[in-house]
């Protein structure tokens, strides 16, 4: 393996925290566009113009329109994760809990107005993603790929550690996990005034246990 290279191992900069905070102003910029007009509002001119900085950081950051998105997708992900390890006792759940932690987590953060952002953007680019014929589609069925297998890790690690039963199809309850959590997203933004969102949270919770940890047949 080779060693880091001094930059790896330095510690950062002003000038490194100035170029993380200006990625991290058009990132946010970015997300409210696609949350509020849609792909087709989201221009390089408009994020540069919202973040307060010139066009040229935009593509010095991220190339591309197609760069951009690329990023904010992985953004979207990336601070699930985060805030999902930053639950007390994360590290030492079984797998069962750790995927009930994860179904529960998307519930609770939904509703919220930064994570609501997050999610309209989310969706924006599942839609757009449909219909694409460029690298979209490709790019959304990685992200769900990628969802998909942390779920799958988990319910492996529950197999393993008994709080899961052993005769569980992983692939298919990962599929149902985030297919709860897509359905959910999609009626959720079209219609919140009537998505029950505490009730559902815990219609899904309690299903999701009896799939996961009642043996078929059971009463």
């Amino acid at each position: 393996m080779s060693e880091p290279s001094a930059a790896a191992r330095r510690p950062p900069t002003k000038r490194d925290d100035q170029r993380e905070a200006s990625r991290r102003r058009l990132l946010n910029a970015a997300l409210q566009i696609l949350a509020a007009e849609g792909y087709r509002g989201l221009t390089v001119k408009k994020v540069g113009d919202r973040a307060g900085v010139s066009r040229g950081m935009v593509n010095y950051h991220f190339t591309s329109k197609a760069g951009l998105v690329e990023a904010v997708v992985a953004d979207i992900r990336e601070t699930f994760v985060h805030r999902l390890r930053a639950l007390p006792g994360y590290p030492r759940m079984s797998g069962l809990e750790a995927v009930l932690a994860k179904l529960d987590k998307f519930f609770a953060r939904l509703a919220e107005p930064e994570p609501g952002v997050r999610a309209r953007a989310l969706l924006v680019l599942l839609v757009e993603a449909v219909g694409s014929t460029d690298g979209m589609k490709g790019l959304m069925a990685e992200h769900f790929s990628l969802v998909r297998t942390g779920v799958e890790e988990d319910i492996r690690r529950g197999i393993a550690d008994g709080s899961i039963r052993p005769d569980v199809d992983v692939v298919a309850q990962a599929f149902l996990v985030e297919s709860i959590a897509r359905g959910v997203l999609l009626q959720y933004q079209l219609d919140s005034a009537r998505t029950r969102l505490a009730d559902i949270a815990r219609a899904a919770h309690e299903t999701l246990v009896f799939g996961l940890t009642s043996t078929p047949g059971d009463d």
